[in-house]
């Protein structure tokens, strides 16, 4: 049976949580409840939970904090959180679950469900990118799962994206290339703002390694890895426009 510990300094919202797991995952055993960062580390030590449903905003510190207090976790970590626009994207980027409040039950049920009782290898490496993160207010790294395993990579490596159905390559600066089982879409917003565009349907490229804009066969952007990527007609003035600000041509 998988033991949940529920650390938030509301207990309105560890009774909601209580209740929730309680009707929905009846395979779910809650080892213990604490409302603070320091209550919280001496109830992970004392019940070695499987999972924490761990609140970002303490009034003795921050999830961050608690976490910091275990190098190597053995636990995994649901964090709960009402607003942070920073720590949602860090987790995006992480590849590790998180619910808004009010808690959603179904997402609730959903992200319990993948807890399990032998803690994947991945998760402490995702914890301590996590928190690399959020000590530096900055993310340079992604989390993602390839047909090999998880990998790591660093933002400024990587050079552009390419669609293949559900699934999407990213091809690297040293010219690695790792498929990933998810959509372009899932990335498309995430990376947005970190300086990639989508420059075609199926395509999006790191704005740092355009080399060259070509005028051949309606447009193609060349990049530093050789590759040449098609410019769709409907993004053609956006990303002229979008290179003249980033480059101030």
């Amino acid at each position: 049976m998988k033991r949940i510990a529920i650390i938030d300094d509301e207990s309105d919202a560890r009774q909601s949580l209580k209740i929730l797991i309680n009707s929905l995952c009846p395979d779910v055993e809650i080892c213990g409840e604490a409302g603070s960062v320091e209550s919280g580390y001496i109830l992970i030590r004392k019940s070695q939970p499987h999972g924490v449903l761990l609140d970002i905003s303490m009034e003795d510190g921050t999830g961050f904090d608690l976490l910091d207090k275990f190098p190597n976790p053995s636990f995994q970590v649901i964090f709960t959180t009402a607003h942070d626009d920073f720590a949602l994207k860090a987790f995006r980027y992480h590849a590790l679950d998180y619910l808004l409040k009010p808690t959603n039950p179904v997402e609730l049920a959903q992200a319990i469900d993948r807890v399990t009782v032998e803690l994947p290898e991945d998760f402490p490496a995702r914890i301590s990118n996590l928190l690399e993160s959020t000590r530096n207010g900055r993310l340079d790294k992604i989390a993602l799962t390839s047909l090999e395993g998880m990998v790591f990579l660093h933002l400024d490596q990587i050079v552009h994206l390419e669609s293949d159905g559900s699934y999407t390559t990213f091809y690297l600066l040293n010219q690695e290339r790792h498929l990933i089982s998810r959509p372009m879409k899932d990335f498309e917003d995430l990376l947005s703002e970190d300086g990639f565009f989508k420059l075609h349907q199926s395509h999006i490229v790191n704005l740092s390694f355009v080399k060259k804009i070509l005028r051949e066969e309606g447009g193609y952007a060349l990049m530093e890895d050789g590759c040449k990527v098609p410019i769709a007609r409907r993004r053609k003035e956006e990303f002229l426009e979008v290179m003249r600000q980033q480059f101030r041509m």
